[in-house]
């Protein structure tokens, strides 16, 4: 009876050492030195595997031309695949791409269990040694951005799948080893960021008062609940149904859903997320790498700068009676842009210096939070509410920078929200106002009409911020003309007609 438990638990053990090998791929890359027949190991040469940016290597001097790839994958996702890695070269004629099958078999004379290796043999440049290794510079910074580049998956994948093919980045470090010799041409690093537009890590303050059809009603929402989990989650237990799906959105940068559920005669539960995302053009200072400053080695270039915010939400809610009701939300915030780091400048034809591509760190935040919200009905005709928001007091980034560099600067997500809503037959007036470590945000204020069944026409205005709102919604669809007074900055995309661009807004609201 022992036998058999012993070898089922050697077995589990075995089988679980396979599972965690670690791949590594390994070898020397050789190039041709000075002669047809004589080669030497090359270095400086960058590495890059397809399925995994974050594990690329450059050859070693020491050898010369060893490199050991830790993939990062486990044997068991990679065994019987091919996989490609790519080298970054001075060389361009030269064979950029090498395949590579991973089988057990190869793994030969290894006592780690941890590890698998795989060798390639015989892997050459056929091009001369001083034409083909990077300066160390270069390749140092080629790596370093190689690192900031997202990995890829294949789970589920079959062999010849996108994750085992080639991957965009590598035709734009291509373009960084054809740089000309010129005065101007060559590798810059980004020194000074020129103000910008974009205002980094508001998204989520700006949003109740600004970028929303329920301008005014938001803190102590009534008629209107389709984004009640974002502001005031307590208020979903004033709803005359249990349950509702709620969408607005322009399509274009900004799209927020939302619903919630009544799970039992006093509690309920919502959920949503909130998606948003700005661009604009802004010149960035740099200088040229190696160089001390002066007007001859520094460049003025206008550069696109991309963020993403978003947020998702999941809030239970209690009714403690008819006229309090309380909840509290769990968040998830994101931040997404890109940062600013080289420039690398090309000479044409004629000797004119013109301008190439940046090559940019990927900057992502990522925390979780929480609110706290209260609604309470004072009599037939007022409703208050109350929201804590971010109570844990994380912070999103407020601007680029500069890599390495100690400026960072940060925006605190926590933030008080306040509103009233005032009720009279057809009629409700809301005023709502938002409170930050700086002080008074903003406030606003809101009316919306009932003129017939099923209709509700609705406008609101931010004080401060001098943005507007006007919408309409019939049954399950509505229509709404949100002006944010260019808080949100779209310049890559612009639209021939400026209504257009970004300020027309569409959804629906189902109660059910």
């Amino acid at each position: 009876m022992k036998t058999p438990i012993i070898l089922t638990a050697l077995f589990t053990i075995l089988t679980n050492a396979l599972a965690a090998q670690q791949v590594i791929i390994k070898g020397t890359l050789r190039c041709i030195n000075n002669g047809v027949t004589s080669t030497r190991g090359a270095t400086n040469i960058i590495i890059i595997p397809s399925f995994n940016p974050k594990a690329a290597v450059a050859t070693t001097t020491t050898p010369q031309g060893y490199f050991e790839i830790n993939t990062g994958w486990s044997a068991k996702d990679l065994r019987d695949k091919n996989v490609s890695l790519y080298i970054i070269t001075k060389c361009s004629s030269c064979k950029k791409v090498e395949r590579v099958f991973i089988s057990e078999d190869l793994d030969k004379r290894n006592p780690d269990p941890s590890k698998m290796f795989v060798t390639i043999k015989n892997w050459k440049i056929l091009e001369n040694c001083k034409e083909s290794e990077l300066p160390d510079i270069m390749s140092e910074k080629l790596l370093d951005s190689a690192h900031h580049l997202p990995a890829l998956t294949i789970d589920g994948s079959a062999q010849g799948s996108a994750a085992m093919g080639p991957v965009s980045f590598i035709n734009l470090f291509e373009k960084l080893i054809t740089v000309a010799a010129s005065q101007k041409a060559g590798f810059y690093k980004a020194a000074t960021l020129l103000p910008g537009k974009i205002k980094y890590g508001e998204f989520l303050h700006s949003s109740p008062l600004i970028n929303t059809d329920n301008t005014g009603f938001n803190f102590a929402p009534s008629r209107n609940l389709s984004e009640a989990v974002f502001w005031n989650a307590a208020a979903i237990a004033n709803s005359s149904k249990p349950n509702n799906v709620s969408l607005l959105a322009n399509f274009k940068n900004n799209i927020k859903l939302s619903g919630y559920q009544q799970i039992a005669p006093k509690l309920y539960l919502g959920m949503g997320g909130i998606y948003t995302q700005q661009n604009e053009f802004r010149n960035v200072i740099s200088q040229r790498l190696g160089s001390v400053a002066s007007d001859f080695d520094t460049v003025n270039r206008t550069h696109t700068q991309k963020l993403k915010e978003f947020a998702a939400f999941i809030a239970p809610v209690y009714s403690v009676n008819n006229k309090l009701s309380v909840a509290l939300t769990l968040k998830s915030v994101w931040q997404q842009f890109n940062n600013p780091n080289l420039i690398v400048l090309q000479s044409d034809f004629v000797n004119n210096v013109d301008y190439v591509f940046f090559v940019d760190d990927s900057i992502r935040k990522q925390h979780f939070d929480f609110d706290a919200s209260v609604n309470y009905k004072i009599n037939s005709y007022l409703q208050a509410g109350v929201s804590v928001m971010n109570i844990a007091g994380n912070k999103l980034y407020k601007d680029l920078f500069i890599k390495d560099s100690s400026n960072q600067s940060f925006v605190n997500q926590r933030a008080y929200g306040i509103g009233i809503c005032y009720k009279r037959e057809r009629l409700n007036v809301g005023v709502d106002a938002l409170f930050t470590d700086k002080g008074l945000y903003d406030a606003a204020i809101g009316v919306n009409y009932v003129p017939a069944n099923n209709i509700l026409l609705a406008t609101g205005y931010a004080i401060k911020q001098q943005s507007f709102s006007a919408s309409f919604r019939w049954k399950h669809f509505k229509l709404a003309y949100i002006n944010d007074n260019n808080l949100m900055i779209n310049e890559v995309r612009l639209a021939k007609n400026k209504l257009f661009n970004g300020k027309i807004y569409s959804g629906f609201v189902f109660d059910f």
